[in-house]
């Protein structure tokens, strides 16, 4: 599992993946553009309903041509997979990891169907990352009350399931953050004392350096941007769709205005934080 060797890189040196949706080629185009002129890998996530909209062996084709032109390693993974047929479909495909998001399910169910699936993943080479604690706010089709998560609880439930990487709300959101929606570094440090392994925070558009920099010295080794890019994309789409006539144009444009912002991320989440 390459993914996994490069995970556990990150989490002994203090850097971490930058993981970024994309949704259709322009996006995906532009997320190894930024890759390729950071010199830097990257994780290209794809969620359900991104999977709905243009199709599991579409997607993957993007994919995979895309990689076969890269200079740079680029990795898929399946972002808050709650369908479990998706998810050991994604499995087959060999993606280089998945997610289940059973955060809406009661702790013991959560933690015996993500066991389950960790363990089929494992058997096909496939990164597994599961979720505890829910993270409010919305991104895609995932939406949810805010609740932070309990380090006791983190523990049981990755001694349980043991997975790659484990997905923790400590005041993350999806979608646009308000002022009032800070991320607790505190509990963060708790949950790493207490697990001592690779966490992965998700709803991380528009923090600072600052803020990254605190989650990735705290054992972050995977941070998830999405909202940040699809509001690239479609406010540069607003911008140039009356100025350009030729919808080449008009997503070319929108194309660059996400891999700057990917770009941006990559270099900020590569540089070590101690």
């Amino acid at each position: 599992m390459e993914l996994k060797t490069l995970i556990d890189k990150a989490y002994s040196e203090h850097f971490a993946i930058g993981a970024f949706n994309f949704y259709n080629l322009e996006s995906a185009q532009a997320i190894a553009e930024a890759a390729y002129k950071v010199g830097k890998p990257a994780i290209m996530m794809v969620t359900e309903k991104s999977i709905a909209y243009a199709g599991l062996e579409t997607i993957y084709k993007i994919f995979e041509n895309i990689c076969e032109q890269s200079k740079v390693r680029l990795f898929l993974h399946l972002d808050h997979g709650k369908n479990i047929e998706i998810i050991k479909e994604c499995i087959g495909l060999k993606f280089d990891s998945v997610m289940f998001d059973g955060s809406a399910l009661p702790f013991e169910q959560n933690a015996i169907i993500s066991a389950e699936l960790r363990r089929g993943a494992h058997r096909k080479g496939v990164v597994f990352e599961a979720e505890i604690g829910k993270i409010g706010g919305r991104e895609d089709a995932v939406s949810s009350e805010l609740f932070k998560t309990n380090p006791d609880e983190a523990l049981r439930f990755y001694e349980q399931v043991k997975p790659d990487m484990l997905a923790v709300a400590i005041g993350n959101i999806h979608g646009v953050k308000t002022s009032a929606e800070q991320l607790d570094f505190s509990l963060l440090a708790k949950i790493q004392d207490t697990i001592k392994a690779p966490i992965v925070l998700h709803g991380c558009s528009y923090r600072s350096a600052r803020e990254y920099a605190v989650a990735i010295s705290e054992g972050v080794v995977k941070i998830n941007i999405d909202t940040e890019l699809r509001e690239a994309f479609t406010d540069s789409v607003k911008k140039n769709i009356r100025r350009a006539s030729d919808p080449r144009d008009i997503l070319g444009q929108a194309r660059e205005s996400i891999s700057r912002s990917v770009q941006e991320k990559i270099k900020i989440f590569a540089k070590p934080s101690g």
